[in-house]
């Protein structure tokens, strides 16, 4: 009876250490997340965006979405992976010809919105989406996106929330001439005006030839 008792004691000893250790672990989600740029007039470069300073998500040139409700931008896919905490971005501006930097904290209790949102917006029937936006202007922000994927045409269903909105980047270090062609483009289709220091730059290149 003694040996009965001290290995059921064991088992439930076992069993709470298991229950403990499993509700430790992070939960998992699958979400996409979206770059978006602009405004429209303000183009930017985004050179580099990385959550939790381990996923890498692709980006580039981007002109629109950052002043949309939700922002809308390019998608790419990631995860699982827990609820999000940081977001560093690098970019450049084409009108201002500088670069910013930014790390994005967002919300402490992400993942106890993100379990609510799981359950409200369930993932047969919607898309989540971490979207984060870059401004020529040298702003940032950071929005969830649950988007309807059975609703067709009607998207009354969809829901959107701002994380974190109005941070600004800060002016850092960069070769604005490394961007000259693509400031150059965008100059002749008449999105931006022509950035001064790009004109120079341009005048010097000229006068060099």
């Amino acid at each position: 009876m003694h040996n009965e008792k001290l290995l059921r004691a064991t088992f439930i000893i076992l069993f709470s250490f298991l229950a403990v250790a499993c509700s430790s672990e992070p939960r998992e989600y699958d979400f996409a997340v979206s770059v978006a740029g602009g405004p429209e007039g303000w183009p930017v470069w985004v050179e580099e965006v990385i959550v939790d300073q381990s996923w890498r998500v692709p980006a580039g040139g981007i002109e629109h979405g950052f002043d949309q409700h939700p922002p809308m931008g390019g998608v790419a896919v990631l995860g699982p992976m827990p609820a999000p905490s940081k977001i560093y971005a690098r970019w450049f501006s084409h009108r201002t010809e500088k670069f910013y930097e930014v790390t994005l904290s967002l919300p402490e209790d992400l993942d106890d919105k993100l379990r609510k949102w799981y359950r409200d917006y369930p993932r047969n029937d919607y898309i989540h989406t971490l979207i984060v936006g870059f401004s020529g202007k040298g702003e940032a922000l950071g929005w969830w996106e649950a988007f309807c994927n059975t609703c067709n045409y009607d998207r009354s269903n969809d829901f959107s929330t701002p994380l974190v909105e109005n941070v600004k980047g800060e002016v850092v270090e960069g070769d604005p001439g490394r961007y000259n062609v693509r400031t150059g483009e965008h100059v002749e289709r008449g999105t931006i005006p022509p950035p001064p220091m790009w004109l120079i730059r341009q005048s010097d290149g000229d006068a060099g030839n």
